[in-house]
C-alpha cells in the first residue's frame, strides 16, 4: 500500500455478490481517508448524533456490511459511485467511489437521509432493498 494510504481506515469490503447485483466490475477493500472523515464531521456533523460521530469508523463498517438499501448513483468509464443506506432512528447514507483506473474504493460521503428521499430513489429505480 502506498505511504499516503497509511492513515486511511479500512471500513468494509465491496464483494462479488454486491458488484454483480449492481452491475459493477470491481471489488475490493473500502477505505475512508482522513480528509473525508474531516469533511463528514464538518459538513454533516450537526445532523449526526454524538454516538455516530464518536464511533464514525465503526458506524461506517456497520452500514457497509449490512445495508438495508444499495444503489448506483452513476457509472462511468473511470468508475462508479455507489450508495449504501441503513435504516434506523436516523437513516444514514454512505457514498463510495470506485476508481477503476487507480484501483481503489473510498468513502466519499456520509449523511442522514429522509424516508421520503429513500422512497423517491426506490421509485426511480436508483435503490434496491438489499438482502445478503
Amino acid at each position: 500500500m502506498e505511504d499516503r494510504f497509511c492513515t486511511y481506515k479500512r471500513v468494509g469490503y465491496f464483494n462479488n455478490k454486491l458488484a454483480e447485483d449492481l452491475g459493477v466490475k470491481f471489488t475490493g477493500t473500502i477505505y475512508a481517508s482522513p480528509g473525508v472523515l474531516k469533511h463528514i464531521k464538518k459538513k454533516h456533523g450537526k445532523h449526526l448524533s454524538k454516538k455516530v460521530l464518536g464511533n464514525i469508523i465503526e458506524y461506517m463498517k456497520c452500514v457497509i456490511e449490512g445495508p438495508d438499501y444499495v444503489g448506483v448513483y452513476c457509472i462511468t468509464d473511470d468508475g462508479a459511485h455507489i450508495e449504501f443506506i441503513k435504516e434506523g432512528n436516523v437513516n444514514i447514507l454512505i457514498g463510495i467511489e470506485i476508481d477503476y483506473r487507480k484501483d481503489y474504493i473510498n468513502v466519499s460521503t456520509m449523511y442522514p437521509i429522509t424516508d421520503s428521499k429513500i422512497d423517491s430513489r426506490i421509485f426511480s429505480g436508483k435503490l434496491i432493498r438489499y438482502t445478503d
